[in-house]
């Protein structure tokens, strides 16, 4: 079970680094390319709101690998001079926090998205906004004309990510013993060398 959890969580992180390279690349090359349109008299409008929509899912996925690596920002103050056990506790703490928060998360977009209401309806999007006042399947984009619903998507997988991750991460900080040093070694993240 726990092997099951940390190839899972390996395998959801290099998707994540691959995604996060691919909309890193593509973002300047859809803001140069509307530039240019501007310049030329002929701007494409809707790239900038793809470009804002991808942003956020570079955000979403950002955090879930973030909290993943736990390479977020930190002051480790308390932890530096804190006793090893004390140390564990607290990390062991912040691990249940991340794998609640992503619980959270998970459980607002499914009442968000109601799927089981959607099927309830026959996937009948206009006949589920009457009956539930829940328009997120009728909101379309202003300028792409696509879905938003396709765009929100981020927030349920990010949060589904997200709750692997810190599983796998308060399996491993339960699992490490204390170091010689008295305090218990932070989990290298996994790179590939190249970095994100």
């Amino acid at each position: 079970m726990l092997k099951s959890i940390a190839v899972l969580s390996h395998g959801i992180e290099r998707i994540e680094r691959m995604l996060i390279r691919v909309i890193v690349l593509a973002l300047p090359l859809m803001i140069l390319a509307n530039a240019a349109g501007r310049a030329l008299r002929s701007p494409i409008y809707w790239m900038d709101e793809l470009a804002i929509l991808t942003m956020v899912w570079l955000a979403m996925i950002a955090m879930s690998l973030t909290l993943k690596t736990r390479d977020a920002v930190a002051v480790t103050m308390l932890i530096d001079v804190a006793p090893s056990r004390l140390v564990k506790v607290m990390k062991v703490t912040v691990d249940l926090l991340v794998l609640a928060f992503g619980l959270v998360m998970v459980v607002l977009s499914w009442y968000w998205f109601d799927p089981l209401t959607l099927m309830q309806f026959g996937f009948d999007t206009r006949e589920f906004a009457g009956e539930t006042f829940n328009f997120m399947y009728q909101d379309t984009t202003s300028t792409l004309g696509l879905q938003k619903s396709w765009f929100w998507l981020a927030v349920p997988i990010s949060a589904l990510c997200t709750c692997i991750h810190g599983l796998f991460n308060l399996t491993q900080t339960l699992a490490r013993p204390l170091g010689a040093d008295g305090k218990t070694p932070t989990p290298e993240p996994l790179t590939d060398g190249i970095g994100v």
